[in-house]
């Protein structure tokens, strides 16, 4: 059995095997039957022989932590209903704190109103992402408003308060692509970015990113548009990489921090040139594809097919988001 935080503090300041702590802990260890409820003290619980078990098993792997004293605190509970706000945007894999101007209220998510948002953003959970055309601070209650997203500390206030395993967002950016496809007669509006590109390369990164992780954490690195959603949409083009009206480091700076790139692991798919244009502004970017374009299309056929090389790309790509943030 692997302890949470919250559950590896209760155990581990237990005396003589009594314990006691936040309700909602509690009630997780008695459902993995590491706990039960002491008959003679109100609210308190003791610890079963597999709850030792456990205990033991998580002292023997963290050694350095032999006091629950040395555990991280646990943070004060928010009201319930900025409460209930953090764990439902941990929940989603945005990790969106929805409120009526996001797109997840037109689509009938759940949702919170702006006195709860503020209190979220004021408790440090969550805030926005600087947008290319925010100036100065990006203080959410007076000068900016948009969407806020969780924070390092709302994710953890999310594992503690509500045992939610929530990491950092997995986003995954693959090239455009040159073939597109052509707007019928009469149709006024473009096609969702995720409909555009029809060529086989730009169609096989799609696919390996659509088995890496959720089509909102996907984006298109677009050769005029910079980075952009699925569901985007876009009227075709005809600009590359080096053109006059092309992207440039400058602005895809400003879209890597308008989209939050800077708190999440990331991976690219394609070719060096968007790899140059993404990195000064991503420094852990993962770029796991090698060789020609025949060489990616097999690497991404092999991401899709086998879970393993999956998981190692997001590893690498922790374990690089770590080297460049290590305060996080």
């Amino acid at each position: 059995m692997t302890l949470t935080p919250t559950g590896a503090r209760i155990l581990n300041a237990n005396e003589n095997g009594m314990v006691s702590g936040h309700a909602a802990a509690l009630a997780k260890l008695e459902a993995d039957d590491l706990v039960i409820p002491h008959r003679d003290e109100g609210g308190t619980h003791r610890m079963t022989e597999a709850g030792w078990a456990a205990l033991d098993a998580w002292r023997q792997a963290h050694p350095e932590r032999g006091t629950g004293s040395d555990l991280p605190p646990i943070p004060p509970k928010l009201p319930a209903k900025q409460h209930e706000a953090v764990l439902t945007a941990a929940r989603r894999p945005d990790q969106l704190v929805a409120g009526r101007d996001d797109r997840a209220y037109w689509k009938g998510e759940t949702w919170f109103n702006g006195r709860t948002l503020a209190g979220v953003h004021a408790a440090g959970y969550a805030a926005p992402f600087p947008q290319p055309w925010h100036r100065g601070d990006t203080n959410w209650g007076t000068s900016v408003g948009g969407s806020l997203h969780l924070t390092p500390a709302g994710r953890a206030y999310a594992r503690v308060r509500g045992n939610i395993k929530v990491d950092r967002r997995k986003v995954v950016i693959i090239a455009c692509g040159f073939e597109k496809r052509p707007i019928p007669e009469g149709q006024r509006h473009g096609w969702p970015a995720g409909e555009l590109y029809t060529g086989g390369y730009h169609r096989s990164l799609r696919l390996a990113a659509d088995a890496l992780t959720h089509p909102d954490l996907i984006l298109i690195a677009s050769a005029i548009h910079g980075l952009v959603p699925l569901d985007r949409p876009l009227h075709p083009y005809d600009v590359t990489l080096g053109d006059e009206r092309a992207i440039t480091v400058e602005k895809m700076a400003g879209h890597t921090a308008g989209c939050g790139l800077f708190d999440a692991d990331v991976v690219f798919l394609g070719g060096q040139e968007y790899t140059g244009l993404l990195r000064p502004s991503v420094p852990h970017l993962l770029a796991p594809l090698t060789g020609g374009m025949g060489e990616h299309r097999g690497q991404c056929k092999q991401a899709r097919e086998d879970s393993t090389v999956r998981e190692m790309w997001w590893k690498q790509a922790a374990a690089l988001f770590e080297e460049h943030h290590p305060a996080q």
